[in-house]
């Protein structure tokens, strides 16, 4: 078994305890956090006021691995749902199968051609007590991918917000400053030739008194 499928045989041994053992209708909302060998846990909130439960795995760096979302029936327990990878992206669907005692029968994971690859089998014993569920795994399940982190993300110093147009840079180098302004060049002074030149003309033409 790869990782990716005992991410998945994990996700539902956990949905196979996710509802609440009180009347849900008394608690709402629930939630949990299991934690498993590898570092990685799930998050768990089962909302019935809306009958959904949301499952939320992350890895041992904090990133979201995986996301399911199951609609409940009215005893709190799950019908059908989406799988998502820590991207956001829809992997894979889930169905969950009941018998004529309103038993948990079987779950059956399809991916987004609608093909079966992996199945739970619950089985119970002669006092209807449940044993522990069989993981049946068919074919290689859908590939997950965790949430990317970026951890050169800061964030931007506050202050002023700066005028439109103004360049950004990434945040962890220093903003490229802007080219200075070039003060309007001052009219250059007539050289010594042309400004004696304009002494000649001005006392030529001058009137005598």
């Amino acid at each position: 078994m790869n990782a990716r499928d005992s991410i998945f045989a994990i996700f539902w041994l956990l949905l196979a305890a996710a509802a609440p053992a009180a009347n849900p209708a008394a608690q709402t909302i629930v939630g949990r956090t299991v934690y498993h060998p590898d570092d990685s846990r799930s998050e768990t909130v089962h909302d019935m006021n809306v009958r959904e439960m949301t499952e939320t795995t992350y890895n041992s760096a904090n990133a979201v691995v995986s996301k399911k979302v199951f609609l409940l029936n009215e005893k709190g327990e799950p019908v059908q749902g989406n799988i998502y990878d820590g991207r956001g992206n829809l992997v894979a669907r889930a169905q969950c199968y009941y018998d004529e005692f309103g038993r948990r029968r079987e779950d059956r994971l399809t991916d987004l051609g609608g093909v079966v690859f992996q199945r739970i089998v619950h089985e119970y014993d002669k006092n209807g007590k449940a044993l522990s569920p069989k993981v049946v795994n068919l074919s290689q399940s859908p590939t997950l991918r965790p949430e990317a982190i970026d951890f050169t993300h800061r964030a931007a110093p506050s202050g002023p917000a700066l005028p439109a147009g103004a360049g950004q840079a990434p945040s962890r180098f220093a903003p490229t400053p802007a080219a200075p302004t070039s003060p309007t060049p001052a009219p250059e002074a007539p050289s010594g030739e042309e400004a004696g030149k304009g002494s000649f003309f001005k006392r030529l033409f001058k009137k005598k008194g």
